[in-house]
């Protein structure tokens, strides 16, 4: 059997990226490592940020997207207003760096099932 450990993403932006995860989906930060530029942060719920100078957003990233689930959809898109991120439709939105994420209900987690 095999689960998923994490997804990592790529940020030029390492502080706002991680007051994005801890404010919009209450992650929470259980190790971080290097130094700036090259700074490392670990979620406990599975985001890993990855600091770099500069992000090709128009390149492949080598995935398609992350989906994270949440108690609402509706309220999670509300919060992202706040930041720069672009909203896809009424579940996706990719971030700055060109990272995608989906939302789904985190009681339709297929986890859980």
């Amino acid at each position: 059997m095999a689960k998923i450990d994490h997804a990592a993403i790529r940020t030029a932006s390492y502080e706002n990226a991680q007051k994005f995860f801890e404010d919009v989906f209450e992650m929470h930060m259980w190790r971080e490592s290097g130094e700036k530029p090259g700074r490392k942060c670990w979620y406990e719920e599975g985001i890993q940020l990855c600091e770099m100078e500069e992000i090709n957003t128009e390149g492949e990233n080598g995935y398609d997207h992350i989906s994270i689930a949440v108690d609402s959809v509706e309220e999670t898109m509300e919060k992202i207003k706040a930041y720069p991120v672009k909203a896809i439709n009424d579940h996706w939105f990719s971030l700055p760096n060109g990272t995608k994420i989906e939302l789904k209900l985190l009681e339709n987690w297929k986890v859980n099932k």
